[in-house]
């Protein structure tokens, strides 16, 4: 449970900062390849043991799929990025957090290693939770976000799918091809794709395009990397925890997200909530419970 809970908090961070993004006008991209390269030295750094384990396992199956999620993992992030800016951020977060049904239909469906007889109880708690996600992340001016998504809907769609593969790959990778041992190594492989690939493109930019690199995305990409880093992390060690029950892990990730979120939002930015926020907020505590009430009884009879 340590895992899940320090996953949450981590990716709860990156939200944050991505807010403050805006409100300093950093070069987003130019952030996200420095935090990249942060991500790889921060694994390095903390997993000295694991690096010998990535040199000793070069070819192995699951650094492909490493590569596969690094590139992944670049991309979706300045596509959230765009999307913020051209169809608004809760449009956009709507598309990121719903895309936790993709993973959890992947979980039941194809690797079928759902530790639990789903009930009628866990499955109204699964469709809660998207309604949650949808009400929790409604603000102000969805109806512009709305009308934007009308005319660019393939932005959130983009968007909703590359989060869900990401987790799928996280999770298929998870089941089939790791070792609990191997969790910190692929990690760090993933996090080296995704640097590759942003400074080939950053330095494209810079010199083909005359983009120059400014000083504050250095500081951005820092504070955004060492989150980031442990976000995958500790994600990855939650699987192992509950030994791959996807089914049950991404759906109280996510919400915890968006609850912790919510409440970081209210305390540190001042944001307020409408009745709706509020509904969201008592439904994905609703749907908690109906997803995990199992693991509660135990935990407590």
């Amino acid at each position: 449970m340590i895992y899940l809970l320090l996953c949450i908090l981590f990716n709860t961070l990156l939200v944050f900062i991505f807010k403050l993004y805006h409100r300093f006008g950093v070069r987003t991209f130019q952030a996200i390849v420095v935090n990249y390269v942060v991500c790889l030295f921060t694994g390095a750094a903390f997993a000295v043991e694991d690096l010998r384990v990535l040199v000793q396992n070069l070819g192995e199956p699951w650094m492909l799929a490493s590569w596969a999620l690094g590139s992944l993992f670049i991309g979706s992030f300045y596509l959230v990025a765009v999307a913020a800016q051209k169809i608004g951020v809760a449009a956009t977060t709507v598309a990121m957090k719903i895309s936790l049904v993709i993973p959890v239909l992947f979980s039941l469906l194809m690797l079928q290693n759902g530790l639990k007889q789903y009930t009628l109880l866990n499955y109204t708690g699964m469709v809660l939770a998207l309604v949650a996600v949808v009400l929790t992340s409604r603000r102000a001016n969805l109806e512009d976000a709305k009308e934007a998504t009308k005319r660019a809907w393939v932005l959130p769609l983009v968007v909703f799918l590359a989060a869900g593969l990401g987790d799928v790959i996280i999770n298929f990778t998870n089941d089939q091809l790791l070792q609990s041992h191997q969790a910190g190594a692929f990690t760090i492989s993933t996090f080296l794709a995704s640097a590759v690939i942003g400074v080939i493109v950053l330095l494209y930019s810079s010199f083909a395009q005359k983009v120059p690199f400014e000083r504050k995305s250095l500081v951005a990409g820092v504070a955004l990397g060492v989150p980031n880093y442990f976000s995958i992390f500790f994600l990855v060690q939650a699987l192992f925890a509950f030994q791959n029950d996807g089914a049950f892990l991404y759906p109280v990730n996510n919400i915890g997200i968006i609850l912790l979120g919510t409440l970081g939002g209210i305390l540190f930015f001042g944001e307020r909530l409408s009745r709706v926020n509020w509904l969201g907020m008592a439904l994905a505590i609703v749907a908690l419970l109906l997803m995990s009430y199992q693991e509660i009884r135990n935990a407590l009879f």
